[in-house]
């Protein structure tokens, strides 16, 4: 043994010691062995799942199908069950109110029968009044005609005579000797020709009778040996009704062009009979009616007798309004008569307003017209008539409405002179008389 300095003994003294470790062997067939054995293992119990799946699938599948097709047979119907003793008079009662519900169904059923045979009888009904209406209407609108009016002078872009338009009217007077038309224009007075279409297509010349530039009407002869015998025999008259007994809520008919539409036939009822429109030296009751027209709209208010009412003419107060309005036929009877025998139309230029009785009760204010204006350049202004004065007398007869001062009006001579009185409010608040000499003038 050999001694250390350290005196500890050294391993060198241990033969066994000596002895090393040896690495073992590499193997090098030992990763493939161990692949094939995983591999064969894997295949085997594959197999052995496959064949396990193979023989306990089927009765899966049919288990799951027993249990879709249970589902499948599930209905909204409850079964029927065993009711507790607590539960009857509960079930007595819904039996109740089911056969309830059952009798407010069956009214249902009934009302909505009862509804279907009111949309019927109003079917009926509806069929029925437009029967009547195109009944009522039928010999008026025989009396339509359209007016062309022609210049005496050819144009010479075409060599043909300039139009000045084409207006509709209507017969409102068939004597033993000609037909006398009436309508309504802004524009024909330039013209030198007229040429009326009657409602059967037969055509003929017009005589103008009169003009009224205040109202725009136009007033036509046309003579019955100027038309067929034809014309003669089928065109009537539209007759202006002979009372003023129009009232609110009556069933009216406009024909001609209310609408716009030339030959138009549309039915409604009066809204209101308080509706005026003013010109010079006269004031027209107006009827308004639930009927929308055109602003350009023309023709004929019927009653159902069938009887003209109002004439249609588009000059209307409210331009923005579109409903038929027409100016009251009867008021209209003296001034177309007049005009068909071409009569003057006398002339001063007041524009009034009759003052009511509540006015002069309650304004006290005195009876007679009051003038809102006067036109430039007319006899009134020449003769010292303001705007706020009363007009209570002229000629000598006393004036209370502008029916009194119209009807007076007209039964003067043209160029005469005539003494006009008026009140005048004075700066201390009263009225004092005045009287003017005013030159009659036509219009």
């Amino acid at each position: 043994m050999v001694k250390r300095s350290d005196k500890k003994p050294s391993s060198e003294n241990y033969s066994f010691i000596k002895e090393t470790i040896k690495e073992r062997p590499t193997d090098r067939k030992s990763p493939v062995k161990k692949f094939l054995t995983a591999a064969v293992c894997g295949v085997i119990f594959g197999g052995c799942a496959v064949g396990t799946v193979a023989l306990f699938l089927p009765g899966v599948i049919e288990t799951i199908e027993d249990s879709t097709d249970h589902h499948t047979e599930v209905t909204l119907v409850p079964a029927v069950t065993e009711v507790p003793a607590g539960r009857k008079e509960q079930e007595q009662t819904e039996t109740g109110e089911g056969m309830a519900n059952t009798k407010v169904s069956g009214q249902n059923e009934a009302q909505s029968s009862t509804a279907e045979d009111i949309a019927v009888k109003d079917m009926v009904a509806d069929d029925a009044w437009a029967e009547q209406v195109r009944n009522v209407a039928e010999v008026p609108r025989k009396a339509l005609v359209r007016i062309l009016a022609l210049g005496n002078d050819a144009d010479l872009l075409d060599d043909s005579f300039l139009k000045y338009g084409e207006e509709e009217g209507f017969v409102f007077l068939k004597n033993d000797e000609a037909f006398y038309i009436m309508t309504y224009s802004d524009n024909m007075n330039d013209a030198g020709k007229f040429q009326v279409t009657f409602s059967n297509g037969d055509m003929a010349d017009a005589t103008l009778c009169k003009s009224d530039s205040r109202t725009g009407f136009l007033v036509f002869r046309i003579p019955f040996t100027d038309v067929k015998d034809a014309t003669v025999k089928d065109i009537p008259q539209a007759a202006l009704a002979g009372d003023d007994d129009i009232e609110l809520m009556d069933a009216v008919i406009a024909v001609g062009s209310p609408t716009g539409d030339y030959d138009s036939l549309v039915s409604g009822m009066i809204t209101s009979v308080t509706g005026t429109m003013k010109v010079a030296d006269e004031e027209y009751g107006m009827l308004t009616t639930n009927m929308v027209g055109s602003e350009e709209g023309s023709g004929l208010l019927l009653n159902m007798a069938g009887d003209v009412v109002g004439i249609i003419c588009g000059r209307q107060e409210d331009a923005n309004s579109s409903v038929i309005r027409a100016i009251e036929a009867t008021q209209l009877r003296s001034l177309l008569e007049g005009m068909a025998n071409g009569d003057d139309i006398c002339y001063i230029g007041i524009h009034g307003a009759t003052i009511s009785e509540y006015q002069v009760e309650n304004l006290e204010l005195p009876d007679g017209i009051y003038v809102d204006s006067v036109e430039p350049d007319s006899p009134a202004m020449a003769a010292g008539v303001q705007s706020g004065d009363i007009v209570h007398t002229l000629d000598g007869q006393e004036i209370r409405s502008m029916d009194d001062y119209s009807s007076t009006l007209q039964s003067l001579n043209r160029e005469s002179k005539v003494k006009l009185e008026v009140y005048r409010r004075n700066s201390y608040g009263t009225y004092v008389n005045v009287e003017l000499n005013v030159i009659i003038k036509e219009k």
